[in-house]
């Protein structure tokens, strides 16, 4: 007994090809369709008989004639791939068929655009002559619109991105503007401001009075990032305002606490810790609402005082009895005041570990006479281990000095 393609091997071939499900023809040598399987038929809406034996199967494909795929394979002219494919391989090699995508605009599907991934390939005789040229095609449609749709998604979020980047940049330059480089730098104070975001809620200030007193305030304000950037914009200019005139510490703290309570909304407040410093006199005044203490570190290390929070933060309450009263503190050798903001005390290690007040408490008095801002950074850096603070870390720290 004999099997088909023993016999009849031409058309067992033809058979075959006609019942793949993938959509299927075939072009003899002359570029004439000899086959036009019936997954074709339903991919394209064009009958065989519409076809078969023309060289007319660019209709279904496009509005107007032009070659397809496997046409550039049968004449081995390459030259026009580039125009005609949105995507392909390079076809240097086209004995081993060749590979390429593009929108087509389905005529014989009502227009209906479709995005076909196309392979073809040559066919030869045992003399080495091309007698046919096979074309699959596959409907990637829906995977191409998908594609589309983030892209365009994509390039939506750049534009939103570019132009939040834009308005953060312009954003940190108002409020940077805003803050007097020249006065901190002749009040001689060391300070690092380390945001957990673009912005940082905690704000340094430090200027000179009139008459040579020190006045310097360490701001947080509720939250962290733009919002809490803003919530301690009111009190800038209000500080310089004050410190110009001279004013008392618990008179600038008074008027400040006014301004917050009158600007920010319900649930917004500022913890803060504000410190007057009279180094002719060696005397000094320190107000804290809400922020961790505020320490008094000797030359040798040692800490010689801690000053409570006892106070509300600033815009919680009107009341006068909310403001409470400034202690105060002298210093008969060299010493400084460290101001901190709580996102350094519960700054969390990958662990899930707060830095903590002995760690603190250990950084700062572990080598005397270095610089704080130095030590309490390496301290940080090693506990977080590489862990992203959630919280805005600031440091300030005023000299103490003793003229000579």
């Amino acid at each position: 007994m004999t099997t088909p393609n023993e016999t009849h091997p031409t058309a067992f071939a033809i058979t075959l090809m006609e019942h793949l499900v993938v959509p299927t023809f075939v072009l003899d040598a002359d570029q004439r369709v000899i086959v036009w399987n019936r997954a074709c038929e339903r991919l394209t809406g064009i009958p065989a008989s519409e076809v078969i034996g023309t060289r007319e199967h660019w209709r279904a494909f496009y509005d107007a004639p032009r070659p397809c795929l496997a046409d550039l394979v049968a004449t081995s002219d390459w030259s026009a791939i580039d125009k005609l494919y949105t995507t392909h391989d390079d076809p240097s090699t086209p004995a081993h068929g060749v590979h390429a995508e593009n929108w087509c605009a389905m005529p014989g599907q009502r227009g209906d655009r479709r995005y076909l991934v196309v392979d073809a390939g040559p066919v030869f005789d045992a003399a080495g002559q091309l007698i046919a040229v096979v074309e699959t095609l596959r409907d990637n449609t829906d995977n191409q619109l998908v594609q589309l749709r983030v892209k365009e998604q994509a390039s939506i979020l750049r534009i939103h991105y570019e132009e939040n980047q834009r308005e953060a940049e312009m954003a940190r330059r108002i409020l940077e503007h805003q803050i007097r480089s020249d006065l901190m730098l002749q009040s001689g104070v060391k300070y690092s401001v380390m945001p957990a975001t673009q912005f940082s809620g905690d704000m340094v200030l430090a200027a000179r009075a009139p008459d040579g007193r020190l006045y310097a305030m360490l701001a947080d304000a509720t939250g962290h990032g733009l919002a809490a950037a803003v919530s301690v914009l009111p009190v800038v200019q209000e500080f310089y305002r004050l410190v110009e005139q001279g004013q008392s510490l618990i008179g600038i703290v008074e008027s400040i606490n006014f301004v917050l309570v009158n600007s920010l909304p319900l649930g917004r407040f500022v913890a803060a810790a504000l410190v007057c410093i009279d180094e002719e006199r060696r005397e000094g005044k320190v107000w804290i609402g809400g922020i961790p203490d505020v320490m008094l570190i000797g030359a040798n290390g040692e800490c010689l005082r801690h000053f409570n929070s006892l106070c509300l933060p600033l815009g919680v309450s009107r009341e006068a009895d909310a403001i409470g009263s400034v202690e105060r503190f002298t210093w008969d050798s060299p010493a400084r005041l460290v101001l901190l903001s709580d996102g350094v005390i519960e700054a969390t290690s990958a662990t899930g570990e707060a830095f903590g007040d002995e760690r603190l408490l250990a950084a700062l008095t572990q080598v005397p006479g270095a610089d704080v801002i130095d030590v309490l950074r390496t301290a940080l850096t090693a506990h977080l281990q590489g862990a992203a603070a959630h919280d805005d870390m600031s440091v300030l720290v005023i000299d103490c000095p003793v003229a000579g």
